[in-house]
């Protein structure tokens, strides 16, 4: 059985983060879970450090100081025993099979798997079933914003061995689009069948004071600058 290892980043969370916590709490499938908290100072720390006593498989990390969200998903990598790392936002709400999904989708020989998720939009025909994509398939969905799979990491759980072969990680120095690298960069470098599930297993949910609403145009354009790299990327395919 595919053991898979959770991280979830926390800064700041308010009432946001029990809701997360409960659809954790809720998951079908066993799991290993990294909650990484990037010194949180409105008791969200305390609350992922109450959540995992008791849990053996469950785990939890407080950094003695902001460092960002690509730092503590760089720390659940490196702190993931599983044989696949999904991520989640800790605002965010998943479905009870969202782990269960991900898991027997790598009942075949996949670098990726990857479920369907709901955000300013619900897909159109969220159908229930496993399917086949092409490394170039994959790579033209996650190089896209918006499209119905995206470059999100927080819809996907990667193999951590295939991670771990190229020396992945998140570049810390981004605070926008540093997910679609990170996807992008994970798919051009991994040939192979990749396996989507389009039954929504996701709910992204739009935070009003969230970082993605209150970034300037400044970061727009260094959004930019990481599409166009990854845009080369693609020219290998």
């Amino acid at each position: 059985m595919t053991k898979l290892t959770l991280v979830v980043p926390t800064y700041n969370l308010s009432h946001y983060f029990d809701e997360t916590l409960q659809t954790i709490a809720d998951q079908t499938a066993d799991f290993e879970l990294w909650l990484v908290d990037d010194h949180s100072t409105d008791g969200t720390a305390a609350k992922a450090a109450e959540f995992v006593k008791g849990i053996p498989t469950f785990h939890v990390e407080q950094f003695d100081r902001h460092r960002g969200v690509s730092v503590a998903r760089n720390f659940g990598i490196e702190h993931a025993s599983g044989d696949v790392v999904a991520f989640a936002d800790g605002d965010d709400q998943l479905h009870p099979d969202f782990v269960k999904t991900l898991i027997n989708g790598f009942q075949t020989d996949t670098p990726a798997v990857t479920v369907g998720y709901r955000w300013w939009h619900s897909p159109m025909n969220p159908r229930d079933q496993y399917e086949t994509l092409s490394q170039r398939t994959m790579f033209q969905q996650a190089s896209q914003r918006g499209s119905e799979i995206g470059g999100y990491i927080w819809n996907k759980a990667y193999s951590l061995p295939a991670i771990k072969q190229i020396h992945l990680r998140f570049d810390e120095s981004l605070t926008i689009a540093e997910d679609y690298l990170f996807t992008a960069t994970f798919v051009v470098n991994n040939p192979g069948v990749y396996v989507y599930d389009p039954a929504i297993r996701y709910t992204k949910i739009n935070r009003p004071n969230s970082t993605l609403r209150s970034r300037g145009f400044s970061e727009r354009r260094v959004e930019d600058q990481v599409f166009d790299q990854i845009y080369r990327m693609g020219e290998r395919l």
